[in-house]
């Protein structure tokens, strides 16, 4: 019985690769991913690194009421412009992203010894604004802390006084992370979204599309069990889905492992091959389900349009919540480790900080994630000995 779900595995293997349009979209959907997340996260990283590094044009109305502050402005890399005529209006069009606003009684204020407030000008609603607007609020808070910091000195005071609990925030991430530690949480987004649309297309044309060309009946009239030809059109799209999942992580990896693309992105990534094979590994399980859903999908559709609209919508089902959590701030919850696809994010994400693997939590999410796949696999075999398989109806 083996060589025979061999042979139809095989027969369905050709029969896919011979369809170049479609083994094109498979490759070219998986393969998208990881490139669009590079470039959007590398277009990101580039942007705030710049806007970091060039110098702050800072418009200034009132400078001449605040020389000393001016003049400390000017040394850390801002360069000071005359403001336009309608500060508020010059920001609420984008003309100019922030305007510092000197008020005529700083000088007196400050000389005082008194508080000498400033204003920034600024349009919340503008994101294209806001890491300049970061930056220069830095740089007043730094400057107060300073003049605070002499005004205390100057009374027999010492500053320290009012950091009644300093707190040094210590990076204890691995070194070759960095700030790239968000762009490595994708890694486990590439993979789940290879493994649901890898074998997309071969998982629905093996039934659907068979069903529509007619070739389906004729092969079910062989003297083979049906659970056979399932199964093996099953190990056809899970091969291909492997492959798919392993060029698509290959393809992240290996991109950012290049001079160009680090220079580029201004991100430095480096993964050890342990972690890659242990988030495959851990893979493997959501890889067998996804399949085994989609042949499923394929099995109860009636037409190749409408196993294609479900299957695309167990994916967005499949691989959403892994694209949400591995940007969003959550904390990892216990009942997570029992729903597919996010055990394995968590999991992939903790061995790539450089954790040690939780055995026991893998274990569970890979056998319930397992035991889906089984029973997927179990309602396609029924429908696979129904008369609907070949009807579509």
């Amino acid at each position: 019985m083996l060589d025979r779900i061999w042979i139809i595995a095989w027969k369905e293997t050709i029969d896919n690769l011979r369809d170049r349009r479609s083994v094109g979209n498979a490759l070219g959907t998986v393969l998208f991913n990881p490139i669009f997340y590079i470039v959007l996260f590398g277009f990101v990283n580039r942007s705030v690194s710049q806007q970091a590094e060039r110098p702050l044009q800072l418009p200034v109305v009132g400078a001449a009421h605040a020389p000393n502050l001016v003049a400390y402005l000017e040394q850390n890399n801002v360069e000071i412009l005359a403001a336009p005529a309608e500060p508020e209006a010059a920001v609420r069009s984008g003309e100019a992203d922030v305007i510092l606003v000197i008020p005529d009684s700083y000088g007196e204020s400050f000389s005082s010894g008194r508080p000498a407030p400033v204003q920034l000008l600024a349009d919340e609603s503008n994101n294209s604004a806001s890491i300049v607007v970061d930056r220069a609020e830095e740089l007043l808070q730094e400057y107060s802390g300073r003049v605070g910091n002499l005004r205390l000195l100057a009374r027999g005071i010492s500053p320290a006084a009012l950091a009644a609990v300093p707190v040094d925030v210590v990076d204890v991430s691995p070194a070759t992370q960095g700030g790239a530690s968000s762009v490595l949480n994708l890694l486990p987004v590439i993979m789940i979204t290879a493994a649901f649309f890898g074998g997309f297309y071969l998982a629905v044309d093996t039934t659907a599309g068979e069903r529509e060309r007619e070739s389906l009946e004729p092969l079910l009239l062989n003297p083979v069990p049906r659970w056979a030809i399932l199964l093996g059109k099953y190990l056809a799209a899970l091969a291909f889905t492997i492959v798919a999942t392993g060029l698509a992580t290959s393809a992240f990896i290996l991109l950012l492992r290049l001079p160009q693309v680090q220079e580029f992105t201004n991100i430095r990534l480096d993964v050890n091959n342990q972690t890659l094979l242990t988030a495959v590994l851990l893979m493997v399980p959501v890889v067998t389900m996804a399949v085994a859903l989609e042949m499923l999908i394929a099995a109860r559709a009636r037409s190749v349009r409408e196993a294609q609209t479900y299957t695309q919508l167990v994916a967005l089902v499949g691989f959403l919540p892994a694209v949400f959590l591995s940007v969003l701030p959550v904390k990892q919850q216990a009942w997570m480790q029992f729903v597919p696809t996010v055990a394995q994010l968590f999991l992939v994400n903790n061995v790539s900080r450089g954790e040690p693997l939780d055995w026991p939590a893998a274990a569970v999410a890979s056998a319930i994630t397992l035991l889906l796949t089984v029973a997927a696999l179990a309602a396609a075999i029924r429908y696979y000995y129904q008369e609907r398989i070949v009807l579509g109806k």
